[in-house]
């Protein structure tokens, strides 16, 4: 074969490829993980092959893991650009950093991906395990950008006892892709991604979590288990 029939091949297989994962992150994320078998994967994306997914995937897992590599980039790039810009301002508030979790999930959302909804099933447990390299690659914490975030935030909530900004900063993550696929979930029928007031206030209660002040019980708990560890 040529060299243009190899590309021509090539140009085709990448295509097949495409098809696939895109047709299975929106079963994936509209229907839950567990709830999708491969089978379906490939109808919904048009192949007669029976074997086009363990083909080009592997497997589920592997197919999962195609899918977050495949949305990832685009969005750690613009978290990093938005991080890039706040190191700059020493004034930027808690809000602000919390904006780079969001905004580039919510931009995610716009483009019509179901990114937001897998990794939410995936960091939720929602589904069977399928690797721990899934899992790692679907947590925005665990990233560059999440230590970035991380170390943002530590630095604007120095008031709180270490053990409760570290629980705090935790959450953070999980509780808005929990928010925005629930969301996604609820307006997909009508396209309508998140609103600006949706973004503005999940925006805010993030803050609220990350800040409020903590309660005389809660210290008293972890006075508590400071002199049993003792």
């Amino acid at each position: 074969m040529d060299q243009d029939g190899r590309r021509c091949g090539y140009s085709t297989g990448q295509a097949t490829r495409l098809r696939l994962l895109e047709a299975a992150e929106a079963l994936f994320g509209d229907r839950g993980i567990d709830s999708v078998s491969l089978n379906e994967v490939r109808i919904a994306a048009g192949q007669s092959n029976a074997a086009a997914v363990n083909y080009h995937f592997g497997s589920k897992e592997g197919l999962l893991r195609a899918i977050i590599e495949h949305r990832i980039a685009r969005i750690e790039d613009e978290r990093a650009a938005m991080l890039d810009a706040l190191q700059e301002n020493e004034s930027a508030d808690a809000r602000s950093v919390l904006a780079a979790i969001v905004r580039p999930q919510v931009r995610s959302i716009e483009r019509g991906e179901r990114y937001v909804a897998l990794a939410a099933q995936l960091l939720a447990g929602d589904h069977d395990l399928y690797g721990d390299y899934a899992f790692l690659l679907s947590d925005p914490a665990l990233s560059p950008n999440g230590q970035r975030i991380h170390a943002l935030l530590k630095a604007r909530v120095g008031h709180l006892p270490p053990p409760v900004a570290d629980r705090r900063l935790a959450l953070l993550h999980t509780s808005s892709l929990r928010a925005l696929a629930q969301h996604q979930r609820r307006r997909d029928a009508a396209g309508a991604p998140p609103t600006p007031l949706f973004v503005a206030e999940l925006i805010d209660a993030l803050a609220g979590m990350l800040t409020a002040p903590v309660s005389p019980e809660t210290l008293a708990l972890l006075e508590t288990r400071a002199h049993a560890e003792q």
